[in-house]
């Protein structure tokens, strides 16, 4: 098959933190390749497109009868928008920034929805051994991949020394609607919160009546049933280079999420050195190993979001081990030479499509 034709079918996996309206009229462009060249009055694939949580979103689902387009449109807007007010560390008002700039060793009251996200977070950062870490907001803010613009300078080593007592999910306590640290922590809920939105809009979307479904925000995926002619979702891999946008391995995914971390996009460069976004809590700099990227699959968007972050930290083989050991179906796309090879867990490998 042609790489036009496969790319008629699929539905790309983009790895995205910092939005470019390039990557908005990418998403344009795969849908409209998915739909087809033109619109019939009675459409058995519906979708709808926007723009919330500092990324684009996308909802495909099979048509319904009694289902009104714009009324999902307006849902999956309302719903990301609820995400975004809590858990944004771009809004002022938002929960997540009221507590970053709250007092220590004071409980501060939070969404109980947040306050949910960050147990599940805590609980994958205890399993990844720290690899996965929402305290990582000052690190983040520092090398210029939060609000703030990139730094003129590298940061020093004694500036990321000053920010080591601060990083660490040992300092997070919650309770049913409230959070409490025990230093000037701040948290940064951006490597799950675009997966917990994919599993928000897909609740809503059941409670519609709508059970053949795919949902897609900031490139994190959920799918479930069928297309309209009784087929599983297929969903495509990117080849981790900058320059294109090109398929490096099609998934058949049903009732199940997707979630790609990687460091080909969301970058500087100072002096001829790459710095990545994936920030590992050990060191407190970006990554340097050779995994160019990592796509886990999970009945959750948000675990598998984090997950993919955390396998990311690891690197090719400490992350491989890990998924293993754990049976997490993951896939690793690593940099060799002027080309890339994958690997994956056995998991992983009944998703991949011959």
């Amino acid at each position: 098959m042609t790489l036009a034709a496969r790319l008629a079918t699929v539905v790309p996996i983009r790895v995205l933190i910092r939005v470019r309206i390039s990557l908005v009229a990418w998403c344009a462009l795969a849908l409209t390749m998915l739909l087809g060249c033109s619109v019939s009055e009675q459409p058995t694939i519906e979708a709808i497109t926007g723009f919330a949580m500092g990324t684009s979103y996308t909802v495909k689902w099979v048509a319904e009868e009694n289902v009104d387009a714009s009324a999902i449109a307006q849902g999956a807007k309302a719903e990301l928008a609820r995400i975004e007010a809590s858990m944004s560390t771009y809004m002022d008002a938002s929960d997540l920034s009221g507590f970053n700039g709250a007092a220590i060793n004071v409980w501060h009251p939070v969404s109980k929805e947040m306050a949910g996200l960050v147990t599940r977070s805590l609980a994958i950062s205890e399993q990844t051994q720290g690899a996965f870490d929402i305290t990582v907001g000052p690190l983040v803010d520092l090398w210029g991949f939060g609000p703030d613009p990139v730094p003129e300078q590298i940061p020093s080593m004694a500036a990321l020394e000053a920010l080591r007592p601060l990083i660490g999910y040992q300092h997070l306590q919650v309770q049913a609607a409230a959070l409490l640290k025990t230093t000037a922590a701040a948290i940064d809920l951006s490597a799950i919160a675009k997966g917990y939105g994919v599993d928000a809009i897909a609740t809503w979307l059941e409670t519609q009546g709508i059970s053949n479904y795919l949902v897609e925000v900031g490139g994190e995926l959920r799918a479930h049933g069928n297309k309209h002619d009784g087929s599983v979702w297929r969903i495509a891999i990117e080849t981790p280079t900058v320059d294109a946008r090109q398929i490096y391995q099609v998934l058949q995914v049903q009732d199940m999420a997707v979630a790609t971390s990687g460091n080909y996009r969301n970058y500087f460069e100072q002096d001829g050195v790459r710095y990545a976004h994936t920030l590992d809590p050990a060191t407190l700099r970006p990554v340097t190993h050779n995994l160019a990227s990592v796509t886990v699959i999970d009945a959750s968007a948000a675990t598998a979001d984090a997950l993919a972050t955390a396998l990311m930290v690891m690197g090719a083989d400490k992350g491989l081990a890990w998924a293993q050991l754990h049976q997490v179906p993951a896939y690793f796309i690593i940099k060799q030479g002027n080309g890339f090879v994958a690997r994956s867990t056995a998991g992983f490998n009944a998703y991949l499509e011959n």
